[in-house]
């Protein structure tokens, strides 16, 4: 919800990146990304915004709705029958657990996940790295806080 309805506009359509959002890792690792960003210090700040935008709950029900509509196209995208079992051999994840996941994604309301944002994302709630890969970049350059390699 956070990279279709405030970031995609933030880094793709005023910053110029050919594309950016946030995603939810299987290990549990929050991540913002951009791409063939001419603006990556600045993209920096509207990760920042999207977190505020999301702890503040600057959407809207429907937003809510659609998002788990998206969610649920992947988590309920057809398997092969070969790779049935593979959730359990590989990640040891039963057709219980799944299925609780699905209900626990049903069960998202808005104030749940302002609870979130606040609980994992806000100020002084996480451990944090950042990194920028590609050409030099003369902001960055400029700035001692930065270890360029």
């Amino acid at each position: 919800m956070m990279t279709a309805k405030f970031l995609h506009g933030e880094i793709r359509e005023k910053g110029g990146a050919y594309g950016g959002g946030a995603r939810m890792g299987r290990g549990g690792l929050f991540s913002f990304y951009s791409y063939r960003d001419p603006n990556a210090v600045q993209t920096l700040s509207a990760f920042r915004a999207g977190v505020e935008w999301a702890r503040a709950g600057s959407f809207a029900p429907q937003d809510v709705d659609e998002a788990k509509l998206s969610v649920f196209s992947a988590v309920d995208a057809p398997v092969a029958p070969s790779d049935k079992g593979m959730d359990l051999f590989l990640n040891g994840i039963s057709d219980e657990q799944r299925q609780e996941h699905r209900e626990r994604l049903f069960a998202v309301t808005d104030k749940s996940l302002t609870d979130v944002a606040s609980r994992y994302l806000g100020m002084g709630q996480r451990t944090r790295g950042v990194a920028i890969l590609g050409p030099e970049n003369e902001t960055i350059k400029k700035d001692p806080s930065w270890v360029v390699k």
